[in-house]
C-alpha cells in the first residue's frame, strides 16, 4: 500500500505544463498496468477460493494453506490497488476512520500472506525430512488453529498503523509527528516479516534439497538409470531362476519314484516362495520410491 506522506497540499510544489504531460502518462502507464493485476489477481483468488470450499475432497492441510494464502492475497487488491490508478475517478469514500481501517486491512493481508507460505513451507519440510511426523502433526484441524492465529498476530502487529494513519482531502498519509515512531514499525516489520522468513525459507529449502539428494531422488537422468540397473538385475535373476526351476523339475520328473524325490520337491517349492517374496519386496520398494518422488 502506497500511502503519501504529507501533511498539506500547498507543501507540493507547482508543476509546469512538461511536468504535467509527463504525470499524466505516467499515470496512464501506471493504471494499464495495474487493471490487469486487479483483474486477474481477483479472478484467480476468487475461483481458487470457491473451488476448495465447495469440494469436500480437497479440504486437506495443504488446501488450508491455499485458501488462508488466497483470501490474505485478495484483501489488497481490494481495498488498496484501485485507489493507486490516477487516471480513475475513485476517491477514498470514507472518514479517517475508514483510512485507519484501509491501513490496517492492507498491513495485515501483507503480514498474513508471508506467515502463511512461512507455515506451508514448514509442512513440507515435515512431510520431506520427518514423514513419521506428519500423522500427528500435519492434519487439518492443527491448520485451521494454525491460521487463526497467523491472522491474530497479523493484525496485532498492523494495530500500531491505526495510529500514524491520518487522512486529508483525498489521500492517506502517516502523521509527521509519529516519524520516530513510523521508522520504528518498518524496522521492526522488515526484520519479522521479510529477512526472518526469507532466512528460514532459505535454510528448509536446503534442508529438504538435501534430503532428496541423499534418498536418490533428485534429478530423472539418476532415478531413470536406477530404475534400468534394477530393472536389469532383476530380469536376469528371473532367467536364472528359470532355469533352476526347469532342472529341478526334470530332475523330479526322473527321480519320481526314487526316496528323495519329497526332498526335492521341497527344496523347489522353497525356492519359488523365496523368489516370490523378493519380487514382492522389489515392487513394494519401488512404489513408495515412486509415491515419495510424486509427492513433492
Amino acid at each position: 500500500m502506497t500511502i503519501n506522506n504529507i501533511s498539506n497540499s500547498s507543501e507540493l510544489p507547482l508543476l509546469d505544463d512538461d511536468d504535467r504531460e509527463f504525470s499524466h502518462k505516467l499515470g496512464i502507464i501506471q493504471g494499464c498496468i495495474y487493471i490487469p493485476i486487479f483483474c486477474a489477481g481477483i479472478a484467480n483468488n476468487l475461483l481458487t477460493i470457491l473451488i476448495i470450499l465447495l469440494n469436500r475432497d480437497m479440504h486437506t492441510v495443504t488446501n488450508c494453506y491455499l485458501l488462508n494464502l488466497a483470501i490474505s492475497d485478495s484483501l489488497p487488491l481490494i481495498v488498496s490497488l484501485p485507489f493507486e490508478i490516477a487516471f480513475l475517478p475513485i476517491t477514498f469514500p470514507l472518514n479517517q476512520f475508514g483510512c485507519k481501517l484501509r491501513s490496517l486491512l492492507a498491513e495485515t493481508s501483507t503480514n498474513a500472506s508471508i506467515l502463511t507460505i512461512s507455515a506451508f513451507t514448514i509442512e513440507r519440510y515435515i512431510a520431506v525430512c520427518r514423514p513419521l511426523h506428519t500423522t500427528f502433526l500435519s492434519t487439518t484441524g492443527r491448520a485451521i488453529k494454525i491460521q487463526i492465529l497467523i491472522w491474530f498476530i497479523a493484525i496485532l502487529s498492523s494495530t500500531p498503523y491505526l495510529y500514524i494513519t491520518k487522512k486529508s482531502e483525498s489521500h492517506c498519509y502517516f502523521d509527521p509527528d509519529f516519524q520516530a515512531f513510523e521508522k520504528k514499525c518498518l524496522q521492526i516489520s522488515a526484520t519479522f516479516f521479510f529477512v526472518l522468513p526469507a532466512f528460514i525459507l532459505c535454510v528448509l529449502y536446503a534442508l529438504m534439497a538435501r534430503r532428496l539428494y541423499s534418498a536418490s531422488l533428485l534429478g530423472d537422468g539418476y532415478w531413470s538409470k536406477s530404475d534400468y540397473r534394477e530393472s536389469y538385475s532383476t530380469s536376469i535373476r528371473a532367467k536364472n531362476d528359470e532355469q533352476d526351476n526347469n532342472d529341478l523339475e526334470q530332475k523330479r520328473t526322473k527321480s519320481r519314484n526314487s526316496p528323495t524325490s519329497s526332498i526335492t520337491r521341497k527344496y523347489a517349492s522353497i525356492r519359488l516362495s523365496n523368489y516370490s517374496s523378493s519380487g514382492a519386496q522389489g515392487q513394494n520398494m519401488q512404489s513408495m520410491k515412486k509415491s515419495a518422488f510424486k509427492m513433492l
